[in-house]
């Protein structure tokens, strides 16, 4: 589970089976509105997500990625 800023705000994104190919302060780029399956790529590398929904503030993104198994 990995929590993302962008112009939308704070999503919540699972990664599906790859968590540990993103490292923190990566460059990704995904429709952050999304929610539900969809893509996010980093570089020329496409990831498998799964978009939990986008927070106003980054301590509402964390606690719920911490709810859905983010630890």
């Amino acid at each position: 589970m990995i929590v993302v800023q962008s112009d939308e705000g704070f999503t919540v994104v699972e990664l599906l089976g790859q968590e540990g190919e993103c490292p923190k302060g990566a460059s990704v780029v995904a429709d952050w509105t999304a929610l539900g399956s969809e893509p996010l790529f980093m570089g020329r590398e496409e990831f498998d997500a799964y978009f939990q929904g986008t927070w106003g503030s980054v301590d509402d993104a964390i606690s719920v990625a911490r709810r859905t198994g983010g630890g």
